[in-house]
């Protein structure tokens, strides 16, 4: 038996046609059940636009044939995607229209059915329609965000890595490694590898790192900084060590990391001045002599 080609017209029409008048429900009951957290970004314009075209979108490709209505919500879902992502919005966030969509919609197709006398197999057909392509465009909105989601996130993680050894150089040979904030075990591993990667790279043979700016290291996280250490001195890099706070000493000592054999110094001009620069450092910060 051949399905009624008729109710899937009206009521794609009357979802087109009543778009307005449904977003602004949907985003209202939205909103009610939850409420805007502080902090999250979130557009009421946009989404409002967002929802309504989707609607409408729905109802246009009740009418397509094959895969016609499966290829205008995807493009629209992956669109959509991109600039939730960009946006800042959480995946979650961006989800929560879509059962308010869904009832919105049945309510819509209940009423038509009544003035239309639609038969319950013509109803039925066009709830399944509307269900798939639901389904199909939230499926593809979700594997598009996450799939940039982590572009994103890998470029991040990328840029951390290119951070986490901020490696100065000041004279040919040596540098300076300044280390500031908290370092996690995640960050140290980094710090291993990106340390010596630099110190090859751009042929460091004297390496001051500074500790000034790091106020509480756990005992882990120090056993792999003096681990880097030995590692640089395999390299045939001489290491100094500056800036390390009480605590961060009492640390070591108490879980009996020994430092003895690491070379430290108060601050970075001590440092340099035991690797014979400190004249010069003196002799940039002089005052010029008047004539």
């Amino acid at each position: 038996m051949e399905l009624n080609k008729e109710a899937f017209i009206k009521v794609g029409q009357a979802l087109v046609e009543q778009a307005p008048l449904l977003s602004n429900k949907i985003l209202a009951q939205r909103f009610d059940r939850h409420p805007q957290m502080s902090g999250l970004p979130l557009d009421r314009k946009q989404s409002l636009a967002y929802i309504q075209e989707f609607i409408k979108l729905l109802g246009s490709t009740l009418t397509l044939e094959g895969d016609q209505a499966e290829i205008v919500l995807m493009n629209w879902a992956e669109q959509t995607a991109l600039y939730a992502v960009d946006y800042g919005q959480s995946l979650d966030v961006a989800m929560l229209p879509l059962p308010f969509i869904r009832k919105e919609i049945l309510i819509l197709i209940e009423d038509l059915a009544i003035i239309e006398s639609f038969s319950v197999k013509d109803v039925m057909c066009v709830i399944k329609n509307i269900d798939i392509n639901l389904d199909f465009a939230s499926h593809t909105f979700s594997e598009t965000y996450v799939k940039n989601h982590q572009m994103i996130v890998n470029e991040k993680n990328q840029a951390l890595h290119e951070l986490s050894a901020p490696i100065v150089p000041l004279f040919d040979g040596i540098g300076v490694l300044p280390l500031i904030g908290e370092i996690n075990h995640e960050r140290a591993q980094i710090l291993q590898i990106r340390t010596l990667e630099r110190c090859v790279e751009n042929k460091i043979f004297s390496l001051v790192i500074d500790l000034s700016g790091v106020h509480t290291l756990t005992p882990e996280v120090l056993q792999s900084i003096f681990l880097l250490i030995d590692s640089l001195r395999l390299l045939g890099v001489r290491v100094i060590v500056t800036g390390i706070r009480p605590e961060i000493a009492l640390t070591a000592s108490s879980f009996g990391i020994n430092m003895r054999d690491v070379q430290t110094n108060g601050n970075l001009k001590q440092a340099l001045s035991a690797l014979g620069y400190g004249k010069l450092i003196d002799n940039k910060n002089r005052p010029p002599v008047l004539r």
